[in-house]
């Protein structure tokens, strides 16, 4: 029997070991919510329960950890193979492989590539919300520090961070295909004021998490300009054989005035060169998406 929910979920922790650090993070909030439940339920029931003995038997009802482990990994193995009929991606192992990369062609009929490019396209906006979030909260919350209304303010804003960081990881993982948490992670337990901002300025998640906030503006700057200069120029070559109808055909212009008139063999290169040229795009959107997802994970997830 465990002597509190605490230890229950260390029990928990330890029996999902090896698993992916999402999965991990799900089951332990779930397990928290349903235990607190039920033993909150039993004392409402019997008034006379002490709190220890309305936890003995909430426990005792609960399964064990080892049992809520090995649930939560055939559930998740079953979702991933229903994602990934292939057999890439088991969100359960966290060393299973990558998708194999598309061929030069074949990234044309790779969904998502698209779903990446759209991510790094929305990334400016996400990185200047994100960026303003960050840096406006910690101005004010060491500005207000010296009032009292200065540490529940702090408190708020980094949990406001843990519940941002959940909302950018389920759209990694809508657009990326990366196994993130659906559960928030826990927050530090602390019995007062001072004592859960102690715990929450210690743990080390919130603070990753509020650094890939800070960092995604720069980065989102990047990834909009990179994504945009692609499509921009391969659309535009590729558009030329269509301009043609209607400003005429070009010509080639060599050096000092010389000009060669091939006009149609420079309305074909245009189309062939956009057309590589957008192809080169999703393969470098498939790149930066695997990037941004691998550093949302070791960024985002509580280890």
């Amino acid at each position: 029997m465990y002597e509190s929910v605490e230890a229950y979920l260390k029990a928990l922790k330890s029996a999902l070991h090896g698993a992916d650090s999402a999965l991990v993070q799900d089951a332990l909030w779930d397990a928290e919510a349903h235990l607190g439940s039920a033993i909150a339920a039993l004392r409402v029931e019997h008034p006379e329960m002490t709190e220890p003995e309305a936890l003995a038997s909430g426990l005792a009802a609960f399964e064990t950890p080892e049992e809520v482990a090995e649930a939560y990994l055939e559930r998740e193995a079953v979702v991933a193979q229903a994602l990934h009929p292939k057999g890439v991606l088991v969100a359960a192992e966290p060393d299973a492989p990558l998708a194999p990369w598309p061929g030069f062609f074949e990234v044309l009929k790779t969904p998502k590539a698209y779903t990446s490019l759209l991510y790094l396209v929305m990334s400016l906006a996400t990185g200047i919300f994100f960026f303003t979030w960050a840096i406006t909260g910690l101005s004010l919350s060491a500005g207000l520090f010296v009032l009292i209304i200065g540490i529940p303010f702090a408190i708020a804003f980094l949990g406001s961070v843990r519940m941002l960081a959940l909302v950018e990881g389920r759209i990694v993982e809508a657009l990326l295909d990366v196994r993130m948490p659906r559960r928030p992670s826990l927050l530090p337990e602390g019995k007062g004021w001072m004592e859960r901002l102690k715990n929450l300025l210690t743990d080390g998640h919130t603070w990753t998490s509020l650094a890939y906030m800070v960092l995604h503006l720069p980065l989102g700057i990047l990834f909009f300009v990179l994504m945009i200069i692609g499509l921009s120029l391969s659309l535009g070559l590729m558009a030329v054989p269509i301009a043609s109808l209607f400003v005429g055909l070009p010509s080639i212009e060599l050096w000092n005035g010389l000009e060669v008139q091939h006009p149609v063999l420079v309305v074909i290169l245009s189309a062939v060169v956009g057309c590589l040229l957008l192809i080169g795009t999703l393969h470098l959107a498939l790149a930066l998406g695997r990037f941004q997802g691998f550093l949302a994970k070791h960024m985002l997830v509580r280890k």
